[in-house]
């Protein structure tokens, strides 16, 4: 189903032909060239978030009237951790300066997020170096900065929540203005359900893109491309070409390109192109069942992740052949991420469920210290990551994990009203923050955890086996007997 931080220094110096340097001053504060080397170097650190502005302040410190600002360029939402910047002390200045430097959030209007300040002293020849580190929390990388941190954002572990959000329906408060799905957004909203599919038993969904999404089948090779037509009605194009029993599959939001493993430990990929035929990897797992798939895209390129019944986590730099990258004793059942950075991937060892996350410095992956289960409760079936600061993972009979903060702490589980009852094992997830949590339970019914209760969404007759959605605003799901099932407004 289905951010270590790069350091990169960028030396904001201004190149100036001018040789005279009260000119030089004039034309631009900072004055830095190779002519004219920075007498005071500003390094500056950006911890927990990504500004969307910052401003330094140099100020001498015998006459505070002496003062001289420079903008540095923000770095973006994936940009460097670092920045640097340099100054010319101006003529008549003393030897003592003042630097401050002022981060505010998305933008130059925005909030005041985060200062730090130093003092050096100006030699007469060399350079002063002054390090000044900015901190704030931005969890789920959205721009926004937690309100703890002095920043909007009223939930800082869901992207999908911040002032700057349009509001959904979706169960979520998304522009931080105290109310969920206020009427009219949730007019129309209710699932819908394809034509089913002959011959196929759907066990995965793969949505690409808005209204469109793949469903891979474990029986006659079948794979389904849905999209949603204007009328609101569906249209289904259905492929045979991919020989295998498919469980799983991720799609490729810029093409649609699907990925796919099977019940056999074979892995595959097909566009939408009828012309184009499928294409098998030769990756040899020895038989063991890929169980699970995501994958990423990012500069120009398509990295996947699975795992598989016998262990293995498998990355396939696509079009590159799948290689294996770590084997753990267990049964891994699932694995999701935001990125390669975050990746989570769960199953069961034995009769205890376990969980690893991918370790930052790139060797083995590091097992989790997950709370003690209850009795039956053997497996977790099921994992999504919201942010790098909130996951949720289920499993058998009930069992639901939420990581805040990377650590694991237990849920309550589906009621069972039936005394002597066990709750029903939880057999997918997908989650858009905290009160939006839908899960397919063993008992074919699909539900909701608003962060506290659970509530019913779907009943289901057909064996529901999969959910997933790219927004919150929009979900899919799958059934054994070849029906696909979609939630979201109605009509594109």
């Amino acid at each position: 189903m289905k951010r270590a931080v790069a350091v990169g220094l960028g030396l904001l110096c201004i190149t100036c032909t001018v040789p005279d340097i009260e000119e030089l001053e004039r034309e631009r504060p900072s004055g830095c060239d190779a002519s004219h080397p920075c007498q005071v170097q500003v390094l500056l650190t950006y911890d927990g978030f990504r500004p969307g502005c910052v401003t330094l302040r140099l100020v001498d410190a015998e006459d505070g009237a002496r003062i001289l600002e420079l903008s540095v360029e923000p770095p973006g939402l994936a940009g460097p951790g670092t920045a640097e910047a340099g100054f010319v002390r101006p003529a008549g200045w003393s030897d003592t300066v003042k630097v401050s430097a002022s981060a505010r959030e998305r933008s130059c209007s925005g909030l005041e997020v985060a200062t730090a300040s130093a003092q050096g002293v100006v030699p007469e020849k060399g350079t002063t170096t002054l390090e000044l580190e900015l901190s704030a929390r931005d969890e789920d990388g959205d721009g926004y900065v937690s309100i703890a941190s002095r920043g909007t954002d009223c939930d800082d572990r869901s992207a999908s929540i911040s002032p700057g959000v349009e509001e959904r329906c979706d169960f979520l408060d998304n522009n931080c203005d105290g109310q969920k799905d206020p009427a009219p957004v949730c007019d129309g909203f209710d699932w819908r359900m394809t034509e089913p599919v002959t011959g196929a038993s759907f066990q995965d969904v793969a949505p690409h893109a808005r209204n469109q999404a793949w469903l891979v089948s474990s029986n006659n090779d079948v794979l389904a491309h849905v999209r949603r037509e204007t009328d609101g009605g569906f249209d289904i194009e259905r492929f045979t070409d991919c020989h295998g029993a498919w469980s799983t599959a991720w799609a490729r939001p810029s093409d649609g390109r699907v990925f796919m493993g099977s019940g056999e430990g074979r892995l595959a990929t097909r566009t939408l192109s009828a012309g184009e035929p499928c294409a098998l990897m030769s990756f040899n797992g020895g038989g063991a069942a890929i169980q699970d798939l995501v994958g990423f895209e990012a500069d120009g390129g398509t990295t996947l992740y699975a795992v598989s019944k016998a262990g293995d986590i498998l990355r396939w730099d696509y079009p590159a052949e799948p290689v294996r990258v770590e084997r753990v004793d267990a049964d891994l059942r699932a694995i999701h991420g935001l990125d390669p950075r975050t990746l989570i991937t769960v199953g069961q060892a034995g009769e205890v469920p376990v969980a690893y996350h991918v370790n930052a410095d790139g060797g083995p992956w590091l097992k989790e210290t997950l709370p003690s289960p209850s009795g039956g409760q053997v497996a977790l079936h099921t994992v999504h990551v919201v942010a790098p600061g909130l996951a949720y993972a289920a499993g058998s009979q009930g069992l639901f994990l939420e990581r805040a903060a990377g650590t694991w702490s237990t849920k309550p589980p589906y009621p069972v009203f039936v005394d002597g009852g066990v709750s029903p094992d939880i057999l997918d997830v997908v989650a858009f923050g905290r009160g939006a949590v839908i899960a397919v339970l063993g008992s074919d019914d699909l539900v909701r955890f608003d962060g506290t209760t659970w509530n019913d969404f779907r009943f289901g007759t057909q064996v529901f086996t999969t959910v997933e959605g790219l927004s919150s605003d929009e979900l899919w799901s799958a059934t054994l007997d070849g029906t696909g099932f979609y939630w979201g407004p109605q009509a594109p």
